[in-house]
């Protein structure tokens, strides 16, 4: 059947679950976006800026499964780049399309604004090469074909792709198939299977202490389910690495805690380095997941990633991880392991006000800890937020989003305007600073804009406290002018109504939270205000990894302004 270009892309965008199109318009995709307002499955949501799109595209993926983002050619999709390489580094599936100059233009390499002109239109595409797993310039005579093999390996491999559609083009009838796009994933082989599948019951017939260790991106590869019902069949404890934290329940009997190299625990350094049979799910090990470098793996982990899994020299191509994991479901356990014991019951939170004491870091996260609430989305920032909520004993059902990394400041607040977008009958909050803040704090504006109602607590240290930690505690280049965070609100809001409240005491906060419980109805904002030079001792001792690490023994450090712990 005919269809036009434009209303082919965004039927199959329709098809994968994409239900609204963040970005900002531009005058190479407008022809674009009068085909989508025609729409009711699809909607254009504008972002303040591109680089915010990206971000929020990325927060939308990882509550919808997948995104799209909208820039025009150059100028927008570079600025967009920055979030597209951290979806990227933390699989993160995002469809990336830009509005083009018009095909003849390009064919007669015409010197255009929104290019070097230089006659070159590779260059753009040269550089989301790197970031994305598949790429296509559209024209009439390969729509069909490009569009879907790149929306496919967008779904399949789960990172973002990149589709240039020059804006002569769009409304261009071309033959179509009057069909649904097929996303079905290539199964395993079977020998295959059945082998590594008996290479595992094997092992764990010699097994005393079998444990597993969750790594990224689980539930971007629909593993959830999966990975659970293995641990729990084979009855065996589980530690997560930092991006896997809360993808199982955060009060799963079976789970021990985080782990990262000598920063773990003694309990999950034993489970896990000391383990004859260790289960590792997608893991990959950074500098800052593994406390630089530290983790001490046994060599013959079963390293079962999506689509092969490895185990000591063996490499098993060809299967598919669900599969494996559902026939680790269903095998029968050789023995009852006694390598961990099952949680005891918690005690609860005792957390109490201390009247007009001044509220510090350490007791700000144990209220926090309080006030979450099973099935939250919980957003953070890089710096002390990310690490404040990482030791948090968590409820049933959350979903945490942050970017342990990537690490690029200023990510959290159009991830959570993105997330929110996605899911907006969740309650959502996010733990940002100052100093990440005012990197995208335009952002706020859509959330007014949208009607969305998520918490945000602002923490107000007057700069950047990592870096502080990490070396310069004095430095000017660690501060940050102070803003007016109440009237910036005032002025994004467009005269609608919020809840604003600034927190210097431990009875400030309980109030504030109690207050802000009582209005779910309003955009809240509680700021935090702490002293600059407040550190909590496990984020100092995170900090001098990092300087020892960049720096080295000769680098210049501020050794005898340390706080003392």
């Amino acid at each position: 059947m005919k269809r036009t270009i434009g209303d082919f892309l965004l039927d199959r965008l329709s098809q994968i679950g994409v239900k609204d199109i963040l970005g900002v318009p531009g005058d190479y995709n407008l022809q674009l976006l009068i085909q989508a307002e025609k729409r009711k499955d699809i909607n254009f949501v504008g972002t303040r800026n591109e680089l915010n799109g990206g971000y929020a595209a990325d927060g939308y993926s990882r509550l919808n499964g997948i995104s799209a983002l909208l820039t025009t050619y150059g100028v927008g999709d570079l600025s967009a780049i920055n979030a597209i390489a951290g979806a990227y580094a933390e699989y993160v599936p995002i469809v990336c399309i830009t509005g083009a100059p018009p095909l003849n233009s390009m064919y007669r390499r015409r010197f255009l604004h929104h290019t070097t002109a230089e006659g070159n239109f590779e260059d753009v595409m040269s550089c989301y090469r790197s970031f994305t797993v598949a790429q296509a310039r559209i024209a009439p005579q390969n729509a069909v074909e490009e569009i879907d093999r790149v929306l496919r390996a967008c779904v399949r491999k789960k990172r973002p792709v990149y589709l240039q559609i020059p804006s002569d083009i769009t409304f261009f009838e071309i033959d179509v198939y009057n069909e649904k796009l097929s996303l079905r994933q290539q199964t395993s082989d079977a020998q295959q299977l059945n082998a590594v599948v008996a290479c595992i019951e094997e092992k764990l017939a010699k097994a005393q202490n079998p444990s597993a260790l969750l790594g990224m991106a689980l539930d971007r590869f629909g593993l959830h389910d999966a990975t659970q019902s293995m641990i729990e069949n084979l009855q065996i404890p589980f530690a997560t690495t930092s991006a896997a934290q809360c993808v199982l329940d955060g009060d799963h009997p079976q789970w021990i805690g985080g782990y990262s190299g000598h920063s773990s625990s003694d309990l999950v350094k034993a489970a896990i380095e000391e383990s004859d049979c260790l289960f590792g799910l997608n893991v990959k090990f950074t500098d800052s997941n593994s406390s630089y470098f530290t983790q001490k793996i046994p060599e013959n982990m079963i390293d079962i990633r999506p689509f092969r899994t490895i185990i000591g020299h063996q490499v098993f191509e060809g299967v598919s991880a669900i599969e494996l994991l559902n026939r680790l479901s269903e095998i029968k356990p050789p023995r009852k392991y006694q390598n961990w014991k099952p949680k005891t019951a918690k005690t609860g939170n005792s957390w109490v006000a201390k009247k007009d004491e001044k509220l510090i870091q350490n007791r700000f996260w144990e209220r926090v800890e309080k006030f979450i609430k099973p099935h939250d989305v919980v957003v953070t920032e890089a710096g002390t937020s990310m690490r404040g909520v990482k030791i948090l004993d968590m409820p049933s059902g959350i979903t945490i989003i942050s970017q342990p990394l990537w690490l690029s400041i200023g990510y959290s607040l159009p991830a959570l305007f993105g997330s929110s977008l996605a899911q907006p009958d969740r309650r959502q909050m996010i733990f940002i600073g100052d100093g990440s803040f005012q990197l995208t704090a335009q952002e706020v504006s859509s959330f007014f804009e949208h009607d969305l109602k998520p918490i945000i607590f602002l923490i107000n240290n007057r700069g950047y406290t990592i870096e502080r930690a990490i070396m310069g505690f004095h430095a000017k280049y660690n501060d940050i002018p102070n803003w007016n965070y109440r009237q910036l609100f005032d002025a994004f809001s467009d005269g609608k109504e919020y809840f604003a409240r600034q927190v210097n005491t431990e009875d400030d906060l309980e109030k504030a939270l109690n207050e802000a419980e009582k209005v779910p109805d309003q955009l809240r904002l509680i700021e935090i205000m702490f002293d600059p030079l407040d550190i909590p001792k496990a984020v100092q001792s995170s900090a001098n990894m990092v300087a020892a690490f960049n720096y080295g023994p000769r680098g210049l450090r501020e050794l005898d302004k340390k706080i003392d712990d």
